[in-house]
């Protein structure tokens, strides 16, 4: 009797305790912004993320907005000059509680990007970006921006870094890729931003890849950085890379190692699956 008294008291403070709210981790999409329990992420026109923040945590009076302004890609043709891209299109191809997946396409005078991003209830967000010439083209230089806002990005864990607190520089190039994985979480005590680089990405692998991470103008700029890139006619040149955009409450550095730990083995775990 005392056993089934303590079964029934256990469903009944389970029962009691979702009903208070625990937060069920499903998507929902409206006007281009996911959400997922308290975190909002936005996509800008050409499928690449524009911005994501987390609702007010009781802590701030505001919700804090994770980028300085969207994530964008450069093709430089010479050191002035650069493709100018144009959004064809923006289209959500399915939608449910586990899953969103769009598609978009941009194209310029030489060049089509056709961007696919997957977004999990687990929180994780998977892009393929394929780039495919329309004409011959070199491409003196290749670079994807994150740009931060300078208040998110405290601390920096990843690229070979032991410290907790974001160095003013943190360099990683290809030569580093069998020892030192392109993955980096940048953050503060609430919110962050999970990034892991594929192998698949040949054009970081190839052309002398590298990553560089410092303070430019008002943002704080995560640099994916490319060059000497020769596309002919039928060429793709595929970057695939997994986000996770993360919201903690826990404090700071004492638990930067676990939670970078947890989002390298979902990455790898989604990596592995369509």
């Amino acid at each position: 009797m005392r056993t089934l008294a303590f079964i029934i008291s256990l469903l009944l403070y389970t029962s009691k305790t979702f009903a208070q709210g625990i937060p069920s981790r499903q998507l929902s999409l409206e006007d281009k912004v996911i959400s997922l329990n308290n975190i909002r992420f936005e996509l800008n026109a050409d499928g690449l993320p524009k911005q994501s923040n987390i609702e007010n945590d009781g802590r701030n009076d505001q919700p804090q907005h994770l980028l300085y302004e969207p994530m964008h890609f450069h093709f430089y043709t010479s050191a002035k000059a650069q493709e100018k891209m144009t959004v064809l299109n923006l289209d959500v191809v399915s939608q449910n509680r586990d899953s969103i997946v769009w598609k978009a396409t941009s194209t310029s005078a030489n060049l089509k990007m056709n961007v696919y991003g997957k977004m999990l209830s687990s929180g994780l967000i998977k892009y393929r970006i394929s780039l495919l010439p329309t004409n011959n083209i070199h491409l003196a230089a290749v670079n994807f921006h994150i740009p931060f806002e300078k208040s998110v990005a405290r601390y920096l864990k990843g690229l070979g870094q032991d410290s907790y607190m974001r160095p003013d520089t943190v360099r990683w190039n290809q030569a580093s890729w069998e020892n030192i994985e392109p993955t980096v979480w940048i953050g503060n005590d609430s919110l962050g931003l999970y990034l892991g680089i594929k192998e698949s990405s040949k054009w970081l692998k190839n052309n002398g890849g590298s990553i560089q991470i410092n303070v430019k103008g008002s943002s704080m700029l995560a640099d994916v950085y490319a060059s000497n890139i020769t596309l002919n006619q039928g060429d793709i040149l595929d970057f695939d890379f997994n986000l996770i955009v993360t919201a903690q409450t826990s404090k700071g550095q004492y638990s930067i190692a676990k939670r970078f730990k947890k989002y390298k083995k979902l990455d790898k775990k989604a990596s592995n699956k369509n």
